[in-house]
């Protein structure tokens, strides 16, 4: 449990507070951005290769009260598999962490069984923008190339988020 507790705090610091509630779910009290009763499915035509490299995190999620952190990410991959994610905040480098690619466009970040999935829900056809989130809705991301500019793609990845049963209230977008 305590290797959980650390690897969540780490996430927290990377990305905001919309990571810290990744235990707990249903009837536990802990709420989530997302409704479960909505159906969440990753894309089809997702491209390790073309997915990898540094990524924004343009949105998130962020409890009332709370502020986005919008840091960055960098997915790595090999033989055409997503094998790794580092986090980014304001000072550099936070963490790394390994990852697998369990199926089309579903990456499962840390070690098992500690590992978050992540799902990509969406990404444009160039991949420039994409919108991010995990099945239990204790976080989404949307991220970009980009620190600025893109603003349909911005559209569209929120738009693809609250289809997906985000609560579109709490997304912050830089």
């Amino acid at each position: 449990m305590k290797r959980r507790q650390v690897l969540k705090t780490a996430a927290a610091l990377a990305v905001g507070a919309g990571m810290t509630a990744c235990v707990g779910g249903g009837g536990s009290g802990v709420e989530f951005h997302r409704s479960s009763s909505r159906t969440l499915g990753s894309t089809t035509r997702f491209d390790a290769a073309r997915f990898a490299g540094r990524w924004v995190i343009r949105g998130e999620f962020v409890y009332p009260g709370e502020r986005p952190s919008f840091g960055a990410v960098t997915f790595s991959e090999s033989g055409g598999v997503i094998t790794g994610l580092d986090v980014y905040g304001p000072g550099g480098l936070l963490d790394r962490y390994p990852a697998k690619q369990p199926a089309v466009g579903r990456i499962s970040v840390g070690t098992a069984p500690f590992d978050t999935q992540y799902w990509v829900l969406w990404v444009d056809a160039d991949y420039r923008t994409a919108a991010i989130g995990t099945p239990s809705g204790s976080f989404g991301w949307i991220i970009d190339r980009n620190t600025s500019g893109g603003e349909d793609r911005i559209k569209a990845a929120s738009d693809v988020l609250g289809f997906n049963g985000y609560d579109l209230s709490r997304l912050q977008i830089r």
